[in-house]
């Protein structure tokens, strides 16, 4: 037997599957051939440690902690596109709104300011007010001489 036919049959020589001609054929490469040696100790190793792993018991709840490991990492996946238009549109909106507020105030600042020519001398100033602020009494103590008794 070769080393090409043996590693071919190494599963049915472990397993005791071969016929009793191959049998001996093999057990006569293994006394020549190292290296087919080497391979079918190898081979025994790894049949062991799964048989080894079969005979486990898997820790309680193993199953329900990987599962929600898997939904924490899907349902994290979802949360950050919102949150992270939430932490745009906050300052953006709070910007809107302190120019609107600028914007308004300087408006109504130009709106309420008096006329250059109107307020020209201070008697038009004091007609000016009392039209524009609907005054109609002031105490016009200037005009009304005061004497002394």
């Amino acid at each position: 037997m070769d080393c090409k036919h043996f590693r071919n049959n190494i599963f049915a020589y472990q397993e005791g599957l071969l016929s009793a001609e191959d049998l001996r054929l093999a057990e006569n490469h293994l006394l020549s051939c190292k290296a087919c040696e080497k391979i079918l100790a190898d081979v025994r190793v790894v049949d062991e440690m799964i048989h080894v792993e079969k005979t486990l018991e898997p820790a309680p709840f193993t199953s329900t902690r990987i599962l929600q490991r898997i939904d924490n990492e899907f349902s994290e996946t979802r949360k950050p596109p919102v949150i992270t238009l939430v932490r745009i549109l906050q300052p953006v909106t709070l910007a809107l709104a302190l120019v609107c507020g600028i914007l308004i105030g300087s408006y109504t600042a130009r709106k309420d300011s008096p006329p250059a020519k109107q307020a020209s001398n201070s008697t038009e100033k004091l007609e000016f007010l009392r039209a524009n602020l609907f005054i109609t009494d002031f105490a016009d103590e200037d005009k009304n001489p005061v004497t002394n008794k």
